[in-house]
């Protein structure tokens, strides 16, 4: 009867596993585990075929010890950096949709993670797109009142590198730039 359950249950916790990796938490997890067991394993393994107590099994010794506090060391850091990750996916996502008040709301969460640095970034970075954004629609504005040359004015102004600037092009073609 148990060998009969044993399909379903293997299925069952591939599944899971599956499932896990859709979690950014178990693919970070996953990627230091990784990044972190290969040096380990080499290290580990030239230091089995060294004779013992010479200097090279001291030096991987030493290096396989390194490695293991080091993966310590990023696995306490885990839970912080995924959440810093989840707030910058969030943050461009809210920039993207054009909530840029919303999107400098959650990048000012970044500096009680101590990533101020990253936060004044992306801070900057929304409120470039919503300069930009708002150059556009004032663009747009002058050219629906029929002054072609505030709107040119206002279109060569927007910074290229910005969401905007794609749609600018469009209203340069119809302004004829």
């Amino acid at each position: 009867m148990t060998a009969n359950k044993t399909p379903y249950i293997r299925v069952f916790f591939f599944l899971v596993v599956l499932v896990m990796l859709f979690f950014a938490p178990t693919r970070e997890f996953l990627k230091i585990t990784f990044f972190m067991g290969i040096p380990f394993l080499l290290f580990y393994i030239f230091m089995g075929r060294q004779r013992r107590y010479s200097p090279l099994w001291v030096i991987c010794g030493i290096l396989v010890l390194g490695v293991i506090g080091l993966y310590g060391y990023m696995l306490v850091h885990l839970p912080e950096r995924v959440e810093v990750r989840s707030i910058i996916s969030e943050g461009g996502t809210l920039v993207a949709e054009g909530k840029y008040n919303e999107a400098i709301e959650k990048y000012q969460r970044l500096e009680e993670l101590g990533q101020a640095d990253k936060m004044q970034e992306k801070i900057s970075i929304a409120r470039q797109e919503q300069k930009a954004e708002q150059q556009l629609e004032l663009a747009r504005q002058k050219l629906a009142e029929g002054d072609k040359e505030a709107a040119r004015d206002i279109v060569t102004k927007i910074k290229s590198g910005t969401r905007a600037a794609v749609d600018a092009r469009e209203l340069r073609k119809q302004l004829g730039l």
